[in-house]
């Protein structure tokens, strides 16, 4: 673990991540923060939570700070640790995620005089809408009602998908040039070692998500429930969180004891990914669907509800992967059946995730940066010295 010091060169762009105990959106901080390192940029991760599984992900060139000292600040109590980190570290573009997170970066850097102000650039990893209502965490929900007028002060806003770069734009008041979908995320770090061993489980249907209410596991048990009336299957759920006590009552209610295993949190999910027949989601919304992107990397087929917004981006408008409903769990259990009886060609699907690569995201992301000028353009390459005879 690295503290910061004068002594350090400021760093290019430093990511402000809750906790390394944390999700989805902060694994996709921390690989972007990779990426950005690997291409030469100087590049920071301060944390409010230095310890957890993340930690062992940031990549040595990183510099990692722990706002925390060694125990996790709640973020009503981080507005002086990152103040003080600004003023010291002197990052030229700051980087938050989350409506919490980016709410509290606007809020911490206009403490700041002028001049010591980092560019300011929120990821938006959520559908704005849907997570102002029912995001799980409350901290979140005051966030996004108060997106619109802190939103607005920052120097750059990125989504994953175009769904939520339209909803910025047309519920909150967003100005369209402030806010840039980036098409991609950082999501797979190494494709070439995700080639699938040709092992598959015959009906092993995997589902990789936090056991939280917008993740509909009860909608995935209904119909997994009316899917094996017809197919031989058993269903794996990946994960943990606040719903596991209501999800077993759930599977002992639908008798589904012997069918359906809960396997709680997997540092790597990757192998029993790669047995997989049939990957299937039930969430009621979604950032873009990381889960989605590493199932399909391996071959294994996926079907998904169109939840708002980014499985109809990835798996392009369903003709990757079919689509249904959110809630309707017979058209969920006829999809599954759909996707075993007659899977698509898994060369298409690891294509498509081949655009979620840490590679491509971090490129994206510093091109992105330099084209609004929050970063230089980089060092051209220095000419051969002349050969003298």
């Amino acid at each position: 673990m690295q503290m910061f010091s004068a002594a350090m060169h400021r760093p290019d762009v430093c990511f402000l991540v809750r906790a390394m105990a944390g999700g989805g959106a902060q694994r996709d901080a921390v690989l972007l923060a990779n990426g950005l390192a690997a291409m030469g940029i100087i590049t920071a991760i301060a944390t409010l939570g230095a310890n957890g599984p993340l930690a062992e992900l940031v990549d040595r060139r990183v510099r990692f700070i722990d706002l925390g000292e060694g125990r996790r600040r709640r973020m009503a109590l981080a507005a002086g640790p990152i103040a003080r980190f600004l003023r010291t570290g002197r990052p030229r573009v700051l980087v938050a995620s989350e409506a919490s997170g980016n709410g509290l970066a606007v809020l911490v850097s206009r403490l700041l005089p002028a001049a010591e102000r980092p560019r300011l650039v929120l990821r938006e990893v959520a559908s704005p809408l849907a997570a102002r209502r029912h995001d799980p965490h409350w901290q979140n929900r005051l966030g996004y009602r108060l997106a619109p007028l802190l939103y607005a002060k920052a120097d750059l806003l990125v989504t994953l998908s175009q769904g939520a770069r339209d909803e910025l734009v047309t519920h909150f008041g967003l100005s369209p040039a402030q806010v840039v979908n980036l098409g991609t995320n950082a999501v797979l770090t190494d494709m070439g070692a995700r080639a699938p061993d040709g092992t598959r489980e015959a009906g092993l249907i995997v589902n990789v998500a936090r056991l939280s209410r917008e993740k509909d596991h009860e909608t995935l048990l209904l119909a997994f429930a009316s899917l094996i009336r017809t197919h031989p299957a058993r269903l794996v759920i990946v994960g943990d969180g606040p719903e596991r006590a209501r999800i077993e009552q759930t599977i002992a209610m639908l008798g589904l004891a012997g069918h359906v295993t809960l396997a709680g949190f997997l540092a790597d999910p990757t192998p029993l990914l790669a047995r997989a027949a049939l990957f299937a989601s039930a969430s009621r919304h979604e950032g873009l669907g990381n889960a989605l992107i590493e199932a399909m990397a391996l071959g294994v087929p996926v079907v998904a509800t169109n939840a708002p917004h980014g499985p109809r981006e990835v798996l392009a408008g369903g003709r990757l992967g079919a689509l249904v409903p959110v809630g309707d769990a017979e058209a969920l259990a006829d999809a599954m059946a759909g996707a075993l009886d007659a899977p698509p060609a898994p060369e298409a699907l690891r294509a498509r995730a081949s655009d979620f690569t840490v590679a491509r995201a971090a490129a994206r992301f510093a091109n992105l940066l330099r084209e609004r000028s929050l970063l230089p353009a980089p060092l051209p390459l220095a000419a051969p010295e002349a050969v003298h005879g």
